[in-house]
């Protein structure tokens, strides 16, 4: 049997090890300094609210992390939630079918004329906000995040906010 190249051994120990930390510590878990609700006095949550929710930090393990969720090489389904202007790409777009680091991190959702948030839709509807709902049947693919656990109702609020504020 060939054993493979170093690299790609040390790849494969590096993406299980990030696999099992986001699998015990759950996606947008350990964050409870995060935002939640839909902001104070009714007011929708910002972009750093939400980024807090998203976004892997030292206290939160989020959906970014490098090379197995959606980071900035669009590892997973091609959906980079880390650059700046991440949330300018979701109104009136959908994943792309070639887009993803591997096979394995492809859109399941690629062809089935769904977009990331409907224009215009408001509250804001699509496939971004179907995902992640807390407890919602999913229409394709599966349920974000997949590892881990759901978002709070308090978080998905304030995402919901958010994302109204964008379909406008």
């Amino acid at each position: 049997m060939k054993r493979p190249a170093p690299i790609s051994q040390n790849a494969r120990v590096f993406v299980t090890a990030a696999v099992i930390a986001v699998g015990a510590i759950g996606c947008w878990g350990g964050g409870g300094d995060a935002k939640v609700g839909a902001g104070t006095g009714g007011t929708a949550c910002s972009l750093a609210d939400v980024n807090q929710i998203f976004m892997t930090t030292t206290t939160n393990t989020g959906c970014t992390v490098i090379g197995v969720c959606h980071d900035n090489a669009g590892a997973a389904a091609g959906l980079d939630l880390t650059s700046a202007g991440w949330q300018t790409k979701l109104v009136g777009r959908g994943p792309s079918a070639t887009a993803g680091a591997s096979a394995s991190l492809k859109s399941m959702c690629a062809g089935k004329n769904l977009v990331y948030l409907k224009a215009g839709s408001n509250p804001a509807t699509g496939l971004f906000l179907d995902k992640v709902k807390p407890n919602a049947a999913v229409p394709c693919g599966v349920h974000m995040p997949n590892l881990g656990t759901m978002l709070t109702a308090a978080q998905f609020d304030c995402v919901q906010s958010f994302a109204n504020t964008l379909t406008k």
